[in-house]
C-alpha cells in the first residue's frame, strides 16, 4: 500500500519527501505533465505527472492533497467512492508535531498577523516556528526533537481538509467574499474558514472580529475573545482613541497607537488580534509593545517603492481581493490615486468599489484577464484606462501622475494570468518603477 500525493506544489512536494523519509511508499501526481518543482524530490518518490486516471488509486491507502487542488476533481470523487481517505498537508503535519498551535485565517491580514505573532514570540524567547500559507509548509519544518509553538497561517483551501487538526489558539480575522471561482457561494467559503475552530477544547481560545455576526463558537467552554478598531468589546481588545486597549478577566492594559509601526486601521485590527494571541500564549505586554515598534510589515503589502518628484509609488500586490484593495484605498485623500487593478478574476464583486474609486482614484489602470470586467463594473466612476499589462500601466502612470498623487498597485485579483504569484507581480512592479527615467 502507498500514499498518493496530489499536486506538486510546495505543500505536495514537502509532504511526499516527508513520507518517503519515513520509509513509506509515495507516488507524487500532478495534472501538469511538466510542473515547476519548488524543491528537489526525494529519490524514493515515484513521479507520475500528466493525466490523472483512476489507475492512480490502485493500492493507495491514503491521499495527501495539496491546497491548490480542488476536492471536486474526478480523481478525488473516485477515491471517495472507493473509501480512500483524503487529508491535507496541514492535517498530515499536525499528526506528527509536538507542541502547541496558534492558527490564523481570514480573508485579509492573515500573513501580517501571523508574522507579527511570530515576532512577538521571538522577542519573548519562545523560538516559534512560523509556517503554513506563509513561508514553508508545516510538514517541512516540524521539529522532531522538542515541543515548539507553531504559528500557522491557514487559507480556506488548507482548512478544507483538516479533520483532527486542533488549534490551541485560533484567530479568524475577517470574512469577506474571496475565491468565489472555487466555492459555489459565500457560505461555503465561510464554512471552510470556520473549520479553524474544529476540535478546539475547553481552555483553548478563539479570537474573532467583533463585527462578524457569526463570531461566537458553538462550544461555550471555549474562551472567545473579540477585537475591533471601531467599538469597545467586553472581553478582548479594541482601539480607544489613540490607545489600543486589552481587557481580559477585568484586567485592562493599554498601548499607545503611535507605538505601532504599521499604518492604517486594518493593521490596528491585526495588531489587536496578535496582542490577544500573545496573551493567550502567556506572553507579557512589554514584549508585545517592543514588537509593535519594530515590526515593519511584509513585502508586497503597502510598501513605498519610490517617491519621485512628489509622486509616491506603492506596491500592494498582496491586495488580491476586492475588500483588501478597498482597505488599502480608503486611507488616501480624495482624487489622489492612480490605481492599478486586474489579473486573474476570482469572481470578485468589483461593483463594490465604485463609490471609493470615484472618491479616491483620479484614474484606474486595468491589466490582465479581468481588465474588461473591471472596466465595465467601474465605468463612469473615474477615468478608466485599459493598460493591458504592468509595463504599459507603469508607463502611463509615469507620464500622467502629478505631484502629490500616489500610484497604487492593489490589483483586487489573483496574479496567475500573467505571473507565478503575487510576489512575482510585485517584484515586476518594483523593477519597472525603479527603472523609470532610464528607458
Amino acid at each position: 500500500m502507498k500514499n498518493l500525493v496530489v499536486g506538486a506544489g510546495k505543500s505536495g512536494v514537502a509532504a511526499a519527501n516527508f513520507l518517503a523519509r519515513r520509509g513509506e511508499g509515495v507516488v507524487l501526481s500532478d495534472s501538469n505533465p511538466s510542473p515547476s518543482l519548488p524543491y528537489e524530490i526525494d529519490s524514493a518518490v515515484v513521479r507520475l505527472f500528466g493525466p490523472q486516471d483512476s489507475g492512480l488509486l490502485d493500492n493507495v491507502h491514503r491521499i495527501v492533497l495539496s491546497p491548490g487542488v480542488p476536492t471536486t476533481i474526478p480523481l478525488l470523487r473516485e477515491a471517495a467512492a472507493r473509501g480512500i481517505p483524503v487529508v491535507g498537508e496541514i492535517e498530515l503535519g499536525f499528526q506528527h508535531l509536538n507542541g502547541s498551535v496558534i492558527a490564523v485565517t481570514g480573508s485579509n491580514g492573515k500573513s501580517t498577523t501571523t508574522a507579527l505573532i511570530g515576532e512577538i514570540l521571538r522577542i519573548a524567547g519562545r523560538q516559534p516556528i512560523v509556517a503554513g500559507n506563509i513561508g514553508e509548509p508545516l510538514i517541512a519544518v516540524i521539529d522532531p526533537e522538542k515541543p515548539r509553538t507553531y504559528v500557522l497561517e491557514l487559507s480556506s483551501f488548507q482548512l478544507e481538509t483538516v479533520e483532527t487538526f486542533r488549534a490551541n489558539v485560533a484567530l479568524l480575522l475577517n470574512i469577506t467574499p474571496d475565491h468565489m471561482d472555487r466555492y459555489p457561494n459565500f457560505d461555503a467559503y465561510a464554512a471552510a474558514k470556520y473549520r479553524i475552530f474544529r476540535n478546539q477544547q475547553p481552555g483553548d481560545v478563539a479570537i474573532v472580529n467583533a463585527s462578524d455576526r457569526r463570531a461566537d463558537t458553538r462550544d461555550g467552554r471555549i474562551r472567545v475573545w473579540k477585537f475591533s478598531a471601531t467599538q469597545k468589546v467586553e472581553e478582548g481588545a479594541w482601539l480607544d482613541g489613540e490607545e489600543m486597549v486589552l481587557s481580559i478577566d477585568g484586567e485592562e492594559r493599554r498601548i499607545p497607537r503611535v507605538a505601532l509601526k504599521l499604518q492604517g486601521n486594518a493593521n490596528v485590527e491585526n495588531a489587536l488580534a496578535a496582542w490577544l494571541a500573545a496573551r493567550a500564549a502567556g506572553v507579557g505586554d512589554i514584549e508585545v509593545q517592543i514588537a509593535f515598534g519594530t515590526f515593519a510589515g511584509l513585502p508586497h503589502r503597502m510598501v513605498l517603492v519610490r517617491d519621485q518628484g512628489g509622486v509616491k509609488w506603492i506596491n500592494d500586490s498582496k491586495g488580491t481581493n476586492v475588500d483588501a484593495t478597498l482597505k488599502s484605498l480608503e486611507g488616501f485623500p480624495p482624487a489622489s490615486v492612480i490605481l492599478i487593478l486586474g489579473g486573474k478574476d476570482k469572481a470578485g464583486e468589483f461593483e463594490k468599489m465604485r463609490d471609493l474609486v470615484s472618491s479616491r482614484a483620479r484614474a484606474v489602470l486595468t491589466i490582465g484577464a479581468a481588465a474588461g470586467r473591471i472596466g465595465s463594473a467601474l465605468q463612469g466612476s473615474t477615468e478608466i484606462v485599459n493598460a493591458g499589462d504592468m509595463q504599459h500601466a507603469v508607463d502611463w502612470a509615469a507620464k500622467n501622475a502629478r505631484k502629490g498623487e500616489t500610484v497604487l498597485l492593489s490589483p483586487a485579483c489573483a496574479s496567475f494570468d500573467q505571473y507565478r504569484n503575487f510576489e512575482h507581480r510585485g517584484q515586476h512592479f518594483e523593477e519597472l518603477v525603479s527603472n523609470i527615467g532610464e528607458r
